[in-house]
């Protein structure tokens, strides 16, 4: 009887993966794999369980990510557990660019408007969408039946308050606002901008998830003014998932909103249908790589987030967790303070900018060949706005003149004060090759390693930092990268009267071929006048249980955890 049962297993492996290699070849389509897995006797659901049993690792993944390509796919139930590289020092949207701040709350918070699959701005709690011809006066009626998490209905007062104070406190609101004459109630359920002139990229602004202009009850505002949220009590949205309970350096745990309501009847890139199919969501920060490395191996999380590049040789094929090298869509970027005695002198950040060799540190910080990419645009190359202005300014590396830049600047040794630290693991990485290639030439470094939410907090203190190291992320429209956007906002405050008017331009304008050339010269500007150093494009990891479902290859702006399952038997 073991030898036959034995036998039937080995015969269904087999047959289990000629089947999944048939469809790696391309010999199968998605639901010809399916159909062929159901005449073995296998659901959907069973045979993502099933392929981490019985096929090889690489088959295993294949077959995975053809699965999760349907997001109509899957099962109720579980608590999904994401290991993050710490906790953020709040989550008021609002408040920070903090990539941890608008991954969290991703699955909590909802805007006006958010992004379809091709990064264009569709409506999320807003209806039906108009504008007037001269393009001054959008209208957006709410979509009716949107609870918040508390229990009060979304009104038109909430989007006032919610909008108003995030144009108070965020560069891109304060951009808006001050190109809004009067943000209007016309009913209940309906707001309108009404601006003093054309504001091209007012959707792709509302539509932005870092700062976001996240939606919230208009009492929870009131309460808090200005200043920001830290009582989990007044994390309150619209979301698929609620805060229930945030353990510090144990967990922040969401739970399923009964009376969330979709905006759609079919996902619709980062809007549209959202299942919430997990019964909860866990974040727990696991501020140690080498910790969250051991933990997905054991099956303790589902998700290990901002784990290095160096790991996918070590989990690529390990039982039980998927590694993806995902496109590139990362730059890492050191910021200099403006603001900074020693910084606002143009010769000292010429000086800082030729002294680097950028391809060691983006090897330190990212890895081999395959993660890494030298180019000089601020825009990914999967978009139309990649650009090469200012190249000749990329990636210097020239001593020399680095030494007679410093002489011009009149450098007297004062300690540059670089801030880093080792919960990213590339920042750190890229920021001691850094640190070894600026003492070289004669750049006295004081390199100060905290955890990130103190970097967090310092960068927005100019007279405590001269360079701080980060990653900046995907972003569909020039806009949206956070110095561009938010020009003399975001830490670093990248000031000149000249780049301050193209950027205005850059957000009037709404014709692609009447800003592209406004971009190239803010590009060309970013290396000429330095607010900052691009080191190099990264591509980034996924690593993740073969339990998960639903993983979907649009990824940039953030996980879409309210479609994720867990195939757990």
């Amino acid at each position: 009887m073991t030898r036959s049962s034995g036998n039937t297993t080995t015969t269904f492996s087999r047959h289990l993966n000629a089947l999944v290699g048939e469809w790696e070849r391309g010999k199968l389509h998605r639901r010809s794999l399916f159909r062929a897995a159901a005449a073995l006797g296998v659901s959907a659901p069973a045979l993502a369980m099933l392929l981490g049993r019985a096929a090889t690792p690489q088959a295993s993944a294949a077959a995975l990510r053809a699965l999760q390509d349907d997001p109509a796919a899957g099962v109720m139930g579980g608590t999904l557990r994401v290991a993050t590289i710490g906790e953020p020092p709040h989550l008021d949207e609002h408040q920070s660019t903090a990539e941890i701040i608008a991954v969290i709350g991703f699955c909590a918070y909802e805007g006006l408007f958010t992004y379809d699959e091709q990064y264009g701005a569709i409506p999320e709690l807003v209806g039906d969408y108009t504008v007037s011809d001269d393009g001054l006066t959008h209208t957006m009626p709410l979509r009716q039946g949107v609870m918040f998490h508390n229990g009060e209905p979304l009104t038109a007062a909430d989007a006032i308050a919610s909008v108003e104070r995030w144009g108070r406190i965020s560069g891109v609101g304060k951009r808006l606002m001050e190109k809004t004459t009067e943000l209007a109630q016309v009913d209940d359920h309906t707001i309108e901008f009404r601006l003093s002139e054309p504001y091209g990229t007012i959707l792709i602004a509302l539509a932005h998830n870092t700062q976001a202009c996240t939606i919230h009850p208009k009492s929870i505002l009131d309460a808090a003014g200005d200043e920001p949220m830290t009582n989990p009590e007044q994390y309150i949205g619209t979301g698929p998932y609620r805060l229930v309970e945030w353990q510090r350096d144990a967990a922040m745990r969401f739970e399923r909103f009964a009376d969330y309501q979709s905006a759609a009847e079919e996902p619709m890139g980062y809007g549209g249908k959202k299942y919430a199919y997990a019964d909860a969501i866990e974040f727990i920060p696991v501020p140690d790589e080498a910790a969250r490395v051991a933990g997905l191996q054991a099956g303790d999380y589902h998700l290990g987030l901002d784990i290095g590049n160096d790991q996918y040789t070590v989990l690529q094929d390990f039982p039980g967790v998927v590694a993806e090298i995902l496109p590139a869509t990362n730059w890492d970027v050191f910021f200099l303070n403006w603001k900074s005695p020693m910084m606002e002198n143009l010769a000292m950040r010429q000086a800082v900018q030729a002294a680097f060799d950028h391809l060691p540190m983006l090897q330190s910080g990212r890895g081999g060949d395959e993660f890494i990419r030298l180019d000089p645009g601020l825009m990914m190359t999967q978009t139309p706005w990649h650009s090469t202005a200012g190249e000749e300014h990329y990636n210097v590396n020239d001593p020399e003149l680095a030494k007679a830049k410093l002489a011009e600047a009149g450098y007297d040794g004062t300690p540059l004060r670089f801030m880093t630290t080792q919960e990213y693991s590339y920042m750190y990485g890229e920021a001691i090759v850094a640190q070894q290639q600026l003492e070289a030439v004669g750049i006295t470094v004081d390199l100060q390693v905290m955890d990130w939410a103190t970097v967090l907090e310092r960068r927005a203190k100019p007279e405590e930092w001269e360079m701080f190291g980060t990653g900046h992320g995907f972003v569909p429209d020039p806009s949206q990268i956070s110095y561009v956007g938010q020009m003399n906002q975001y830490p670093g405050w990248w000031s000149s009267e000249s780049s301050l008017e193209l950027a205005a331009q850059l957000l009037a304008e709404g014709e692609f071929d009447t800003r592209m050339p406004i971009f190239e010269q803010i590009q060309t500007a970013h290396y000429t006048e330095i607010p900052a150093i691009k080191i190099g494009d990264s591509s980034n990891v996924s690593f993740r249980s073969d339990k998960v479902g639903g993983w979907n290859s649009q990824f940039e702006r953030g996980v879409k955890f309210w479609n994720l399952w867990l195939n757990e038997g």
